[in-house]
């Protein structure tokens, strides 16, 4: 049961964070014409996007950061809907296809649990794993710094893996050590709810692995406007979503022990064929000027 709310509350982060994303574009396109109507969008979209956060912090906190990064690209799923549905945009064939894909492999993760035993975590091979991925991503970034059109794609990737170790660094921060080492401490004479819940919102948000988290994040959302400037959305944000997906599955298996069951595997490999469906063009669509050369 666990393992099935830990996804349910990782969906529903997942898709409150993309459609509050595109609710920020239709708001700040509406504010052309009608200020007060489109900054109302805006702001109401932004304040949502808290609420995502939360969300898949406590997934992250009682499931496996491995799946629960996995799930990140059911926010493609669920915005592709969206879009269809309130902004009127035509749903292509094979993005219904990379729709239903995401959501059969949600059902078919959730179907199967396989217990993991509660160990040490292996903070020395996160502090590996997460400088080797940065310094890999920041060489290739070097190396191709001349070639536009891949640069861009390799920023995005970096992006998207910066992404992908915000749930890794999410399981730590609420796990007992990362609960302990809380840099706020509050002490209250009277215990009651709203107390105990400042309590455990201080431990949870202020010990040094929930200041990284939040700071990557920041980071990915930065390095993501530079790749921007340097390719095409179409391009990019396949790059990114597979990032976000493949580091933390890696991450939840080699660095915390997690494991998964077969059809478990099969479930993030629909995931993320799923995102490539939605996120990439093929043929001439990759690039439409093409036609006319």
């Amino acid at each position: 049961m666990t393992a099935i709310l830990s996804l349910i509350a990782a969906f529903s982060g997942y898709t409150i964070h993309a459609i509050a994303q595109a609710g920020q574009k239709i708001g700040l396109a509406t504010a052309r014409k009608r200020r007060t109507r489109g900054m109302v969008i805006w702001i109401l979209s932004t304040l949502s996007m808290p609420s995502s956060v939360f969300l898949i912090l406590y997934a992250v906190s009682i499931g496996n950061a491995s799946l629960v990064g996995a799930m990140s690209g059911s926010g493609l799923a669920s915005l592709a809907v969206f879009s269809h549905l309130y902004m009127r945009e035509r749903i292509t064939r094979r993005e219904v296809v990379g729709v239903f894909a995401i959501v059969a492999a949600a059902i078919l993760i959730g179907s199967f649990r396989v217990e993991t035993a509660v160990g040490e975590l292996a903070l020395t091979a996160l502090y590996i794993y997460f400088p080797a991925v940065c310094a890999t991503y920041l060489l290739l970034w070097l190396v191709f710094q001349k070639r536009s059109r891949v640069v861009g794609i390799v920023i995005a990737g970096l992006a998207g893996a910066l992404g992908g170790f915000v749930p890794l660094f999410q399981k730590v921060s609420t796990s007992p050590l990362g609960l302990s080492r809380a840099l706020l401490q509050f002490r209250f004479s009277n215990q009651t709810a709203f107390t105990s819940l400042l309590h455990k919102g201080a431990n949870l948000l202020s010990n040094p692995w929930a200041l990284t988290w939040i700071v990557i994040s920041l980071v990915s959302m930065v390095v993501m406007q530079f790749a921007y400037r340097r390719g095409k959305a179409i391009q990019l944000i396949p790059a990114f979503a597979g990032n976000t997906i493949a580091i933390p599955v890696v991450g939840g298996v080699f660095v915390f022990g997690e494991r998964l069951h077969p059809f478990q595997w099969i479930g993030v490999i629909m995931i993320f064929a799923g995102v490539l469906l939605l996120t990439l063009k093929i043929g001439h669509e990759m690039d439409p000027s093409a036609r006319n050369r």
